[in-house]
């Protein structure tokens, strides 16, 4: 048989939870952490360990590959400078391999599989973990063979990404262990707020029905399971209590409810009359209470009159309506934007919500007038400009501008990427990425080719740009071609000399001090060739400046195409001319001024005035281990000098 209510009462506040001063181990909250943390914990773990491995494997894996396009890359650099003999650019290249900080060194080996030259760290100094990557040297010859001139031995290491890997692995565990923090914390808070506090409303209205004796119903409304054990609850007090109390307590509900309801409701008569408002449309329309607007006609608040019949109008139709917006006058004269929702009663009365959207209303305005800003300076920017899709290069979206430019139609346009304006390589682009790094600039050098095939130097402003859920690139083209020109112009003015094309004497001067400190440090040879054309002043003299410029012009180019790349040819002034022969012994550089000599002699001039033949004396001097570059001139000029007391036409070596 079942105990009075009375009983039943103060049974249940027997059992209520106290309130310690910790957890308490018997609370939901402690149970659910408590069978959700391990597992969690466990599985969060196990996926991290997972997905380490793997991203473990694709560093490694781009590693190697990174090397491998270097390697790759360095040996068509490297052929030519080995053919050459060019050991210091050799050293510069091998000097890039710092760009990567996997790459700690290379080793250069010749035919015979003999070290040629080192650079960084090699397997000699016992690095752990040192891996070794080989590529064959090899030069295309003008036949189509090749000839192997050796190979390169490149020396990397997986250590500093995999130290990097573990600093970004812990980092990505924090992160992990961080968002499960605050997850279990908005889930234990989410649990208060769901499960805790309408249990308290629940045990509170039981309190106070066991200490007063009269039926308590609990102040909570959720459409869940706890919401329907309340609402079960307050029921079977509603029932014990009796119709009146339950029709009372009803009433009471109803009334607050409507008065704190977040919106503003209200019921119009088919006239237009307000029957009953609660105190939040009150505010919406400047009243200070709801009884302020009780017999009010609604017609008044309203700018546009029309509006109205266009609401009526709806209703009558469909018997309801769904955010009507209106824009109407407040009592203090301002005018704000609503919007109105309800349906027609039964009696023809509107029963409805309102609610002030002004802030969004002029919300979508600004974001209107945004958005056509944003357009008008895409579209109407004189500068090119593109959006392409990073994932596959494809172009989204470009201004007029840049159909302009490229000479493509928008259609065409989008219907390309960004690879098919391009026409670098791949490895020519790949370099200027790293250069564009290296140099910390926000733009990057390409070449773009026009739809008429033209080619122009172009600089690319690159950033992202967040268009929806899409993530694409924003760039800005530039057309630089003329400074490029420019550029090369100003540089050939500053080093060459403007009517033979060699170097000038200050580039002379320039490259002798680096090739001096160079011979110095690696024990090489070096010489110098002073040239002086014979009897040149009576050229002058009896055809004119002009046939001495051509005279000069053409001297100059057979001695330029005579010499190798790595030595340095340059006008001295007048018709003095200086060159520096690297590697170079004495007896190889006198053999040389040699056959230049034989060369004026024996090869006329062609002019406007017919073939003339200028001779040249030359003087050779080569290197000491206590010269300066001025050292070494001063004895060439002296052996010049001797030549052509000597008769002229003829070479001498000090």
């Amino acid at each position: 048989m079942a105990a009075p209510p009375e009983k039943q009462a103060e049974k249940a506040a027997e059992h209520l939870p106290r309130q310690p001063g910790g957890i308490n181990p018997r609370s939901l909250i402690f149970k659910f952490l408590v069978r959700i943390l391990p597992p969690l914990l466990v599985g969060i773990l196990l996926l991290m360990l997972v997905l380490a491995h793997y991203a473990r494997r694709d560093i490694m894996d781009k590693i190697d590959t990174d090397v491998g396009i270097f390697a790759t890359a360095t040996t068509r650099v490297l052929d030519g400078l080995l053919w050459n003999y060019q050991t210091e650019e050799m050293v510069s290249a091998l000097a890039t391999i710092s760009s990567n900080p996997a790459m700690l060194g290379a080793e250069i080996y010749d035919q015979k599989g003999d070290l040629f030259l080192s650079y960084g760290i090699t397997p000699e100094d016992r690095v752990s973990g040192l891996k070794t990557l080989w590529r064959d040297i090899y030069r295309r010859m003008p036949d189509g063979s090749r000839v192997d001139m050796g190979r390169l031995a490149i020396h990397y290491t997986y250590t500093f990404a995999e130290k990097r890997f573990r600093q970004h692995f812990l980092l990505q565990m924090f992160q992990f262990l961080l968002i499960i923090a605050v997850t279990l914390s908005g889930a234990v808070y989410a649990f208060s707020r769901t499960v805790s506090r309408p249990l308290k409303a629940l045990l509170a209205a039981i309190r106070t029905t066991g200490e007063t004796g009269r039926w308590t119903e609990a102040d909570w409304r959720s459409d869940d399971e706890i919401g329907e054990v309340i609402d079960a609850h307050n029921r079977m007090l509603r029932h014990i209590a009796g119709k009146e109390a339950a029709l009372a307590d009803s009433e009471k509900r109803y009334r607050q409810l409507f008065e704190n309801a977040l919106v503003g409701i209200f019921l119009i008569s088919p006239e237009g009359i307000v029957v009953e408002a609660n105190r939040n449309a009150a505010n919406i329309m400047g009243y200070e209470s709801s009884e302020q607007m009780d017999k009010l006609n609604v017609l008044q608040h309203y700018v546009h009159r029309e509006d109205r019949d266009r609401l009526w109008e709806t209703l009558k139709k469909d018997g309801e309506i769904t955010r009507f917006r209106i824009e109407q006058i407040r009592t203090d004269g301002s005018r704000i934007w609503t919007e109105v929702s309800g349906r027609l009663t039964p009696d023809g009365f509107f029963n409805g919500i309102l609610q002030d959207v002004t802030d969004l209303v002029e919300a979508a305005q600004v974001m209107k007038e945004r958005d056509e800003l944003h357009r008008a300076f895409f579209e109407e920017n004189k500068a090119v400009m593109l959006l392409h899709d990073p994932l596959d290069s494809s172009i989204q979206f470009v201004n007029p501008a840049a159909c302009q430019y490229y000479g493509y139609s928008n259609e065409e346009m989008t219907s390309m990427t960004i690879r098919q304006l391009d026409c670098m390589t791949d490895e020519e682009l790949y370099e200027e990425l790293k250069e564009a790094a290296r140099e910390r600039r926000g733009y990057f050098k390409q070449v773009h080719t026009l739809k008429d095939g033209t080619r122009r130097d172009v600089e690319v402003f690159t950033g992202p740009v967040s268009l929806g859920h899409r993530q694409l690139h924003y760039s800005i083209v530039h057309d630089v071609t003329e400074k490029r020109r420019l550029e090369a112009r100003l540089q050939r003015m500053a080093t060459r000399d403007q009517l033979t094309g060699a170097h000038n004497r200050h580039a002379f001067f320039q490259r002798a001090k680096s090739e001096l400190a160079r011979a110095k440090r690696f024990g090489h040879s070096l010489a110098v060739l002073m040239f002086d054309l014979d009897h040149f002043k009576e050229v002058n003299d009896s055809y004119g400046h002009a046939i001495g410029d051509e005279v000069l012009r053409t001297f100059a180019l057979r001695c330029r195409a005579g010499f190798r790349q790595s030595d340095v040819f340059a006008r001295m002034g007048g018709e003095e001319f200086a060159a520096l022969l690297v590697e170079t012994s004495a007896e190889r550089a006198a053999e040389a001024a040699e056959r230049f000599r034989q060369m004026a002699a024996s090869r006329p001039i062609p002019t406007d005035a017919g073939d003339l033949t200028v001779t040249v004396s030359i003087g050779v001097a080569s290197l000491d281990d206590e010269d300066s570059i001025n050292d070494l001139l001063k004895r060439a000029d002296e052996a010049l000098y001797k030549a052509k007391q000597s008769g002229r036409n003829s070479v001498v070596r000090l």
